[in-house]
């Protein structure tokens, strides 16, 4: 099993814990390979995360610096974001030739069960296989979708590196980015899915199940969003809901997990595992949100939404 993280020093934490609960769910795998594009993170952090890597006997750690492939980002954003989350478009130059398969992860994901089933999973022709997410139409129309196409989330990729080369995915999203002038609303994952559109399969939500479902409807998620496309079914959800494979701590009407007053439900799996890495004495940080994103969040909540 080969898994991909990306990161840079600020998160390098929160790799941890999802390190550390990828590694300790999946002890029956027979090799474990992670491999971390690291942007600047420090020698002490990098050593943390080769210090709960080496506490498995199954599993080797691969760190592959982000340096070199910066300057081939041309962007112009007006969204604050991290340079790591686009290390996952050179995946096809940072990873070793003779690997044809990866998962991807996000930093923020916490894995609670077995991953063989996800890994195994037959992606046919599709260069990825990933969760839907919901979006507003706008959204999908800035990256060339009607608003009957279905658009994921890209915070976990089962990443098919044999098609991804075939196809030139790598040299055709930095091609979008530039016809954009740099600038991609939601950054590299509206880039993938401007460029792979037709050519992703839809996995269960049970592999990336986000924040949002957690803290409003089904139906409000649908008003919120105005989405026409078909979505997974209540039934799917509520049981992902009560038992993810993948939880995906994405800011959803809450802070993360690490933060002061995160209302998330499951935010003490995240806090309990931090316990077990070497950042166990690392304290919640302050939420960052200004007071008025609090009050929008509190609106939709707890107030219809039309």
């Amino acid at each position: 099993m080969n898994v991909l993280f990306s990161s840079n020093d600020n998160y390098a934490r929160h790799l941890g814990v999802s390190l550390y609960s990828l590694l300790s769910n999946n002890q029956t795998e027979q090799k474990i390979n992670c491999f971390v594009i690291e942007n600047e993170i420090k020698s002490a952090n990098l050593n943390n995360l080769r210090q709960i890597v080496n506490s498995f006997a199954n599993a080797d750690l691969f760190i592959i610096p982000f340096s070199k492939f910066k300057d081939k980002l041309k962007l112009d954003m007006p969204w604050p974001v991290s340079l790591s989350c686009y290390a996952r478009l050179f995946v096809s130059e940072l990873l070793p030739s003779e690997i044809d398969r990866v998962l991807y992860l996000d930093c923020d994901t916490v894995i609670t069960s077995s991953l063989s089933e996800l890994w195994n999973i037959n992606l046919g022709e599709n260069v990825v296989g990933a969760v839907q997410d919901q979006v507003a139409k706008n959204v999908k129309s800035a990256v060339g979708l009607e608003t009957i196409d279905r658009y994921f989330n890209s915070g976990v990729l089962l990443i098919n590196l044999k098609k991804w080369r075939e196809m030139k995915i790598g040299d055709r999203c930095l091609q979008f980015i530039d016809e954009h002038a740099g600038k991609v609303i939601h950054h590299d994952q509206g880039v993938l899915n401007g460029i792979l559109k037709k050519c992703w399969f839809r996995l269960p939500i049970k592999y990336n199940v986000m924040t949002i479902h957690y803290m409003i409807s089904l139906s409000k998620i649908m008003k919120y969003y105005k989405d026409e496309s078909s979505f997974y079914g209540k039934e799917e959800i509520a049981l992902s809901k009560k038992c993810p494979t993948i939880l995906h701590f994405t800011p959803s009407f809450t802070n993360h997990p690490w933060e002061y007053n995160c209302r998330h439900p499951l935010r003490s799996l995240y806090r309990n595992i931090l316990n077990k890495t070497p950042w166990k004495d690392f304290p919640l940080e302050k939420d960052p949100n200004p007071w008025y994103v609090h009050l929008i969040n509190l609106r939709y909540l707890y107030l219809p939404i039309l």
